[in-house]
């Protein structure tokens, strides 16, 4: 064991093989021998002892602890974790083994399962900042706000500096909420958290590093979050004024030639942010504009591939925050797109500094970053309010195109949604092709209404792929809707051909509220399939209805939540005629903003206008 807590595996694995020859029984050297190659990096030639270790000495709890490592390594994930099962059963008070267990369940999307590990291996002495960190995470993912805020304020003790832990704890938030009364008391403890921060900043040397999150989830909860984002960008700024480097090309004159763009998203490939943004990327005028996609990386797919292939260069960025402001700085870019701030921790730290003369973001994840240095925020009038400048510390500029060039969907196979989930043809399909966190409180007491209306309906939603998620919705749904709630149905995740040709076998479908559908509103007008929706105050809850207006179209554009109702029922309700014509409506208008080339035209008009510091003020 000396050679294996010196590091020296190849040695460790020599001595241990002739102690092994000596004495074939010897639990020590045949730990060793599957542990060496397994640190070594080699767990194929770690699992042949491992293997032998369990079967040599099957009570011992370490031995298997041992076998689920190398198991781990080789990706054998539900066997690793059946071998650190039987150590915890053996050796309850193993911290390190319920970490490990921990750790395993989270790897596997299982944050419900992971938590209790995470806190037996802190209750039995394994107590470290890894193991309060994933509690915390475990714990807001199941929706336990207050368990996971509890693990934050240990973590400022176990591990400094404080200040990393105080404001990740002022600005989390569950991906599923309990009730509007837990969002209310919630954005109350954000604001106080974040004031107290602003009031008593403390250093951060690496936001990216040391906080690694976003205020993304407040964004679903209905409320006007935006001196919330402002806030959460303060409290960076304060600690850790690196953040806002200016790069030195920006302060010199620009250069003769083309436009150079960058654009800057991890989520340049199959990917909403990538459907949203290829045609745009690949339609901008290349006698104008030089395109310059900029990414860290990440798994290539057909959408990856097809943004390397229309930029005319690609930048690789490090996943450290100020070496990547440097290569953004090294490529020159005039004028910087973020897609999506607010959806990424990583991008969302790099607009902080000055990168180009110019810096813009869109409706990637539909709200303001509260950045001083994004300048414009790109929208559509159609999805805007009159009074919508208050929603943005950006400029915001309201194009009469939609501001995403969008491919339309090639028509799959269909998906006969009965037949699927195994209902009547008297079932009526009310359907809402949603991520489950855009649920909120007020929509689960629209769709009680839809139940309690229609003896013959079916909400149809598509389950997550989180059980913790499943179960809280299924909660809130019961409390809303005891004597309806066994008649909403969750899902099964599809793929995308099998979601896109479900979307006309539903009887109506319902866009969520307070944060409605973006690219799913495209994908389903796309398939020529109308979806009922209540536009609210903030343009997160308009795009469908904005795609509406800018069809010249209004008929499934609800007024309150009332109408909501009624609407989804007439449309649930519609004779075959009634249908074809309604589909035949939505594939005429979809044709106004479905690869139309309009949005590219104007798009590239505002770029050179802001380049050129000659946007008009009402723009």
């Amino acid at each position: 064991m000396q050679a294996i807590q010196a590091r020296q595996w190849d040695l460790a694995e020599q001595l241990a093989g002739r102690a092994l020859a000596m004495n074939p029984q010897s639990y020590e050297a045949r730990q060793v021998r599957a542990l060496a190659p397994f640190y070594a990096g080699r767990p194929v030639d770690a699992m042949p002892h491992a293997e032998a270790l369990v079967s040599r000495f099957p009570t011992d709890p370490f031995a298997h602890s041992t076998f689920g490592l190398v198991l781990n390594a080789l990706g054998r994930t539900e066997q690793a974790i059946k071998a650190f099962r039987r150590t915890v059963s053996m050796a309850p008070q193993h911290g390190i083994s319920w970490l490990n267990l921990g750790q395993l369940y989270l790897a596997s999307g299982r944050p419900g399962d992971a938590l209790p590990c995470l806190e037996n291996a802190i209750a039995h002495g394994a107590a470290t900042p890894e193991a309060l960190k994933l509690a915390a995470e475990c714990a807001l993912e199941d929706g336990d706000l207050a368990t996971s805020v509890r693990h934050l304020r240990r973590l400022e003790a176990a591990a400094p500096p404080a200040a990393r832990w105080r404001l990740l704890g002022s600005i989390t938030w569950p991906p599923m909420v309990d009730s509007r009364e837990q969002i209310a008391a919630r954005v109350a403890e954000v604001h106080a958290g974040l004031d107290d921060f602003i009031a008593r900043p403390q250093p951060i040397a690496d936001p990216l590093h040391d906080v690694g999150a976003t205020g993304f989830y407040m964004a679903y909860q209905g409320f006007d979050d935006t001196a919330l984002q402002e806030k959460i960008a303060r409290a960076h700024r304060l600690a850790c004024p690196a953040l806002e480097w200016r790069a030195p090309h920006v302060e010199a004159p620009r250069r003769a030639g083309r436009i150079r763009i960058g654009i800057v998203s991890r989520h340049l490939n199959n990917h909403t942010i990538g459907k949203l943004n290829i045609g745009l990327a690949q339609k901008l005028d290349r006698e104008r504009f030089e395109v310059v996609v900029m990414r860290p990386p990440g798994a290539r797919d057909f959408l990856a591939g097809a943004f390397e292939d229309c930029a005319q260069r690609v930048v690789t960025l490090p996943m450290d925050i100020f070496a990547a402001q440097r290569a953004i700085a090294d490529a020159a870019p005039d004028v910087i797109f973020y897609p999506d701030i607010g959806m990424d921790p990583f991008t969302y730290f790099l607009p902080f500094a000055r990168l180009a003369r110019v810096q813009f973001t869109t409706w990637g994840h539909p709200v303001t970053t509260g950045i001083p240095n994004m300048d414009y925020f790109l929208s559509t009038r159609h999805a805007e309010p009159q009074d919508a400048r208050r929603f943005y510390s950006e400029r915001l500029v309201a194009l009469e195109h939609p501001p995403s060039f969008y491919y339309r969907p090639r028509p799959p196979e269909p998906l006969d949604l009965r037949a699927h989930l195994g209902l009547g043809a008297s079932d009526r399909i009310y359907a809402s092709m949603q991520t489950l966190y855009k649920m909120h409180p007020d929509f689960d007491d629209a769709l009680v209404s839809i139940l309690r209306a229609d003896p013959a309906a079916r909400v149809v939603l598509i389950a997550a792929r989180r059980e913790g998620w499943n179960a809280k919705l299924r909660s809130r749904i019961a409390r809303a809707g005891p004597d309806v709630a066994d008649r909403v149905i969750l899902m099964p995740p599809v793929s995308l051909p099998e979601y896109l040709g479900a979307l006309r076998s539903a009887d109506a479908l319902l866009d969520t509220f307070h944060f409605g559908g973006g690219c799913s509103s495209y994908e389903s007008f796309g398939m020529s399939a109308p979806v009922v929706t209540l536009p609210g105050e903030r343009m997160r809850s308009r795009i469908t209805a904005g795609l509406y207006r800018h069809m010249g179209q209004s008929r499934w554009i609800a007024r309150d939540a009332a109408d909501f109702v009624r609407l989804a029922q007439e449309m649930a309700h519609g004779d075959a005629a009634g249908r074809r014509h309604w589909i035949e409506e939505i594939a005429e208008g979809a044709s106004r903003f479905l690869e139309d080339e309009g949005v590219v035209r104007e798009y590239e008009d505002f770029v050179e206008a802001a380049l050129e510091g000659k946007l008009a003020r009402d723009a």
